[in-house]
């Protein structure tokens, strides 16, 4: 069988094509703008601790130094100015796979919201406002060593620094000043008493060059109503070459998850009323870091219930994406207290009245 085409038919059909693509490819060009990222982070390390009960040793993964994640972030520009944006970022456990943030799927973040020139708006599950001060000012970046062990976050206890429910306000940087306002619902049912178990939280920063200045407030409610835990936090920065000093203090009152039968609890920080300081530095040379800082807890509600810890950590990167790293914390309980040494998992528990907790961490990190 043979097909034969005339040149104006072949020729009305290029001319048809050509339209049709260019017809595309304009709309393609007028379209707004989008874009979607996928990054993460994987960290694991092996880690010695010592309790009452003699050395142990275990492999952790999710938050010796960096707590790994897996994030997904994207944009689009809504024209004239505005844009949209989200962020979905799940934690990971390495050493067994699991979901962190007791196993939600984007316990880490989940938010969106919409940004211009006048700031940007967003609601969903963030970190509390306080927490954006303490990772800029602490020289752990709330690794091994976390300012957080002795700092409060701003976050309901379950929070990790996180809140559920939020809606936030993020003014545009102004001379250097920026603000971040965040409410968040209680959301406790309808017998439940108006704003129980919510939260506010207030941040102001100034950067300038090398200098971080901030302040922070916190408040969230008790599920009843009743009371609640409340802070004031300062917190300082200043590079100079390639050294940096912090500084970050805070006093607390933690009214609504406290009882009057329990007002100090030897074995939790943060109680009915303290104070809690951070001092510290970094020092760059070649490629690699070492950071250290002295904390020291002050429970102004049982003066025997206090605390100091020391900490040293050593990065040492292999590329731009990979680093190993090793660090320690040594917790030094004064008295009748009985903390427990902590890294980016949690605290190392099973120490004596008045003794001291040590742990120690190793490992690698990679981003991508």
């Amino acid at each position: 069988m043979t097909f034969t085409t005339s040149r104006s038919t072949l020729l009305r059909r290029l001319l048809s094509c050509t339209t049709v693509a260019i017809a595309g490819q304009a709309g393609a060009q007028s379209a707004p703008p989008s874009s979607v990222t996928v990054y993460g982070v994987v960290d694991a390390c092996v880690v010695s601790y010592r309790s009452a009960t003699g050395p142990r040793w275990q492999v952790n993964g999710g938050g010796c130094f960096y707590g790994s994640r897996l994030g997904f972030r994207g944009t689009e520009d809504l024209g004239g100015g505005l844009r949209a944006h989200f962020i979905l970022e799940q934690g990971l456990t390495l050493d067994n796979g699991n979901l962190g943030q007791g196993g939600r799927a984007f316990g880490r973040k989940a938010l969106v919201g919409l940004s211009g020139s006048l700031g940007t708006v967003e609601a969903g599950r963030d970190y509390a406002p306080a927490f954006y001060l303490l990772v800029a000012a602490d020289p752990m970046r709330l690794g091994i060593g976390s300012a957080t062990a002795t700092v409060w976050s701003g976050s309901a206890s379950t929070g990790s620094g996180r809140t559920d429910n939020a809606v936030a306000y993020l003014s545009p940087e102004v001379g250097g000043f920026s603000a971040r306002v965040q409410v968040a619902a209680g959301e406790q049912g309808a017998t439940a008493p108006s704003g129980a178990g919510g939260t506010k939280g207030l941040n102001v920063l100034y950067r300038n060059g090398g200098v971080l200045l901030g302040a922070t407030y916190a408040n969230v409610r008790n599920n009843t109503g009743t009371g609640a835990d409340t802070a004031t936090t300062l917190g300082a920065k200043v590079e100079f070459g390639a050294f940096s000093v912090s500084a970050i203090g805070q006093s607390g009152a933690w009214e609504g998850t406290r009882t009057a039968a329990a007002p100090a609890n030897p074995t939790s920080m943060f109680s009915r009323r303290y104070n809690s300081y951070v001092l510290g530095g970094s020092w760059k040379f070649d490629l690699a870091s070492l950071s250290a800082t002295y904390k020291r807890y002050d429970d102004r509600t049982t003066s025997n219930f206090d605390a100091t810890i020391l900490s040293v950590v050593y990065v040492y990167p292999l590329s731009k994406r990979t680093q190993l790293y090793t660090g320690a914390s040594e917790l030094k309980n004064l008295r009748g207290s009985r903390y427990a040494a902590s890294d980016g998992n949690g605290a190392y528990t099973g120490v004596a009245a008045g003794g001291k907790s040590r742990v120690i961490d190793a490992g690698i990190t990679h981003f991508f």
